[in-house]
């Protein structure tokens, strides 16, 4: 049995605002956040950790992971978004009520440090989680944004059953095979610093039975180096054999310092050489401008020979 799906969102749905992670560097970006929400033919209810700020966290543990929990219990609120990433998601692993919020079908969105909860979603809630930018990142206005928030009201409002990365992208999509090859697989992963972080807890994704899995990653303002650190912290685990193929996303300014010369990509692709799955590189998700979003724990197809991304369990 697959993972839950979330369900659809209707115009003039009430969601929830909140922030796990780390503070907006500026109170009244909380507003403009709203904003953005409220553009996709949504009404906004804000929680305390959307305009809160503990230091480097927005909110105390306490705080933000309660905002999570009456989020998900709130019989009102239809979905749930993340203002922002940052830092702080992992801490609220063990304080989240999974199994309530797996059961309330309701789409959790975010990316980077959400990936932590995003795992939590997946292996203990027992559903699909909607990878995809934070409203913060369209505060940014410009055409690729606009084509981002444009994929994300589709996506939230329409699903994602059967979708092809390629088709849905257009000329955002601009894959490079590193590999050949085909594979399917539950898709996992999301930001890899994040998601190296949550190998040897109990949040990272186990397969069942015969089951393999295709692994999304995506990086910004990481040095090389530090990508080879998060991908040798994976495959030391013993985790990357359970992995049938690999879709890389942006790896934005992710730039060396001499004497280095590899760039991001060239890193993630020096790193897995000795498999044969396949790899796939270039897609518009994650950091980039314009970012797609992703449906984390739903079964996938990676073609690594026509180059595409397809759908094809909705969980």
């Amino acid at each position: 049995m697959g993972l839950r799906a979330p369900n659809l969102l209707r115009e003039g749905d009430l969601v929830a605002l909140l922030g796990p992670s780390s503070p907006l560097p500026k109170s009244a970006d909380a507003d403009r956040c709203a904003t953005v929400v409220e553009s996709l033919g949504l009404r906004v209810k804000r929680y305390p950790s959307s305009r809160q700020t503990y230091d480097y966290l927005a909110g105390t543990d306490r705080q933000r992971a309660s905002d999570i929990n009456r989020a998900f219990a709130d019989k009102r609120i239809k979905g749930i978004f993340c203002i922002r990433g940052g830092y702080g998601s992992s801490r609220l692993l063990p304080a989240v009520d999974w199994k309530a919020a797996g059961r309330s079908g309701k789409p959790f969105v975010g990316f980077s440090d959400i990936t932590s909860l995003i795992g939590g979603l997946n292996t203990a809630g027992g559903a699909v989680a909607v990878h995809a930018p934070t409203p913060s990142y369209f505060l940014k206005q410009d055409a690729p944004g606009k084509r981002s928030l444009k994929a994300l009201r589709k996506f939230l409002f329409e699903g994602y059953e059967g979708l092809s990365y390629r088709e849905r992208c257009g000329r955002d999509f601009k894959p490079q095979i590193a590999r050949r090859g085909k594979a399917k697989g539950r898709l996992v992963g999301g930001n890899l610093s994040l998601f190296a972080g949550l190998c040897g807890t109990q949040w990272m994704p186990k397969p069942k039975r015969g089951e393999k899995f295709i692994l999304f990653i995506e990086e910004i303002h990481e040095q090389p180096y530090k990508i080879d650190r998060f991908l040798t912290q994976i495959i030391l685990s013993g985790w990357m054999d359970h992995v049938a193929g690999v879709a890389v996303g942006g790896i934005d300014d992710c730039k060396p310092k001499r004497p280095d010369r590899w760039k991001g990509p060239d890193v993630v692709k020096f790193c897995l050489k000795d498999y044969k799955f396949p790899l796939l590189l270039g897609l518009p998700i994650g950091h980039c401008r314009p970012s797609y979003p992703l449906p984390i724990g739903a079964h996938v197809e990676l073609d690594a020979v026509k180059g595409d991304l397809r759908v094809v369990g909705s969980g």
